[in-house]
């Protein structure tokens, strides 16, 4: 398909769902460049550490860490700006490459746009995907479906988003990836080897979307919900940068604090986190990363979403807020989250970002 892989990072989710795919590539000799946007610095570096990715990366923009919407604003503009300039100096060193995106970001947004006005392939992983409603969740559906117009090469994880974009944008060349590549990225961290600690159970929390920690009513009462089951279980609330400004804005992150029994985490590891993840009586999250990795790992998931344009474990070890009969609360102190565990999934022969690497390289 191309002599020179072009991956356009962002995010940590980005970086970890496309680094098995890069390691994939390095192993058939494929050349790689890492084109970093800047949109995350938080353990980005520590992430390419962690998968051994030895592919060169260019920076983009000066990487760091935007927790609020106006850092985001600013970022924007010069983060294309530095991926189309970038674009521009790689494509005249090497003219025949392609861009890869992946999901449903900012920066994905950014690396195919430079791209499709620079004339160049792109080619969108984890494609296809939709949860049927332009502002749900915002602003990363917005994002998909404009990235969708711009695709080339859609690389699809199911059948479902494979109709989709057959459907919707008929002249993308569509190939099946037969599954997501964070069941490769799992398998890396050994999380499926570890039991739910039953002496000292806990839940884990991890929220970040903008309809959860930007509307005001919302986050007081995801706060009033951990501080509830506090009273029964430890609370891991892990927070990511922009959750932690939000919290501390609205004068709710002193009471979180002052809870004994409500732990308040930096964002840390991949691997730690999954680990931490696999020993938890449940995870409450809002990130369709989240959802997939929990779903390979089989860990009892609420999903504090209205809705998911994943499938991934729904109908087994994770549903919807919504969905937890009697309400989240009772439904975790009353033991009934204990029926959505499943066994890890199991991974044999050629993964997702195996297939993904050996199309690429056709």
């Amino acid at each position: 398909m191309a002599k020179h892989l072009v991956f356009i990072i962002g995010t940590r989710a980005q970086l970890i769902k496309v680094a098995p795919v890069i390691a994939a590539c390095e192993r058939l000799s494929l050349p790689c460049t890492l084109l970093m946007t800047g949109q995350h610095q938080e353990t980005m570096q520590d992430l390419i550490a962690e998968f051994a990715i030895e592919s060169p990366q260019v920076p983009a923009v000066q990487a760091d860490e935007h927790s609020t919407i106006a850092s985001l604003l600013r970022w924007l503009p010069a983060a294309y700006k530095g991926v189309r300039n970038k674009l521009r100096e790689l494509a005249s060193a090497d003219a025949d490459i392609s861009v890869l995106v992946h999901g449903d970001t900012l920066s994905t947004l950014v690396g195919a746009f430079a791209a499709r006005l620079h004339k160049t392939r792109v080619v969108h992983v984890e494609s296809g995907l939709s949860s049927g409603r332009w502002l749900d969740p915002f602003p990363e559906e917005i994002c998909r479906r404009m990235v969708f117009r711009m695709t080339d090469v859609a690389i699809c994880p199911n059948k479902q988003a494979m109709v989709y974009m057959a459907k919707h944008h008929p002249r993308a060349r569509i190939l099946d990836s037969q599954g997501n590549t964070i069941v490769d990225a799992v398998a890396l961290t050994g999380a499926s080897s570890i039991l739910p600690d039953l002496a000292s159970p806990y839940l884990v929390a991890s929220l970040h979307r903008f309809q959860n920690i930007y509307e005001a009513g919302r986050l007081a009462a995801l706060v009033a919900l951990m501080k509830d089951l506090s009273d029964h279980v430890d609370v891991r609330f892990v927070l990511h940068p922009a959750t932690r400004v939000r919290l501390e804005k609205q004068g709710l992150f002193s009471s979180l604090s002052a809870s004994s029994r409500i732990h308040l985490m930096p964002r840390m590891g991949y691997g730690d986190f999954l680990r931490m993840a696999a020993g938890a009586q449940c995870v409450l999250t809002d990130g369709g990363s989240n959802q997939e990795e929990l779903a390979a790992l089989g860990v009892p998931t609420i999903i504090m979403r209205e809705r998911t344009e994943r499938p991934d474990g729904l109908g087994a070890n994770a549903l919807l807020e919504a969905d937890a009969p009697g309400g989240i609360y009772r439904f975790i102190v009353d033991g009934g989250v204990a029926n959505l565990r499943t066994r890890p999934a199991a991974l044999s022969g050629v993964g997702p970002s195996a297939r993904i690497a050996q199309a690429l390289a056709s």
